[in-house]
């Protein structure tokens, strides 16, 4: 049985909270790979490429699905995220698509 972790609706997405999630680094580079996921994605630590502790992923998953970017869906024991692209885009069209190519462009 799949359940959903609590998140906010799509009109109680808040500008502020979503700026603050995305203000991290770290949480910005989480987005962004599963910007160029097909499919819902785990969210254990051995799927990304950050140098983190695993209780430190939770918690920037945390803030990203309590800022309403993105869904948990919790199978037994897997948790799988994706973001939440057509809540975004209708709340706040082109944030989204715009943080990410501005992430994408970053020096080096």
């Amino acid at each position: 049985m799949t359940r959903t972790l609590p998140q906010p609706s799509r009109n109680d997405l808040d500008i502020v909270k979503v700026l603050h999630a995305l203000a991290d680094p770290v949480r910005l580079e989480l987005l962004h790979e599963l910007s160029q996921a097909k499919d819902p994605m785990t969210c254990s630590l051995h799927a990304y490429d950050v140098d983190i502790s695993a209780p430190t992923l939770s918690h920037h998953w945390r803030v990203l699905r309590e800022a309403g970017l993105s869904t948990t869906f919790v199978d037994g024991r897997n948790r799988w995220v994706e973001i939440r692209r057509d809540d975004l885009e209708a709340r706040f069209p082109g944030l989204l698509d715009s943080v990410l190519a501005g992430f994408e462009q970053r020096p080096a």
